[in-house]
């Protein structure tokens, strides 16, 4: 047990810059890589998950932009 005053609480990765995990661009929802593989476009980027969107919605590419399809 320690005997510091200080209420200094530990928050592991209280902001989204200190993760690598991809994230959804249409809500900020973290996803994990095989479902960016999945459900991303080429570039395993997220434009849609299932926190913002139905997996039907998801499945016709409805919400990647055409440059990026």
């Amino acid at each position: 047990m320690s005997t510091d005053p200080s209420d200094a609480k530990w928050t592991p990765m209280t902001t989204r810059e200190h993760t690598s995990a991809p994230r959804c661009v249409n809500c900020g929802n973290q996803v994990t890589r095989q479902f960016a593989k999945v459900f991303g476009d080429n570039r395993d980027v997220v434009h849609a998950c299932p926190n913002c969107a139905t997996y039907r919605e998801m499945k016709t590419s409805d919400f990647i932009p055409e440059d990026a399809r």
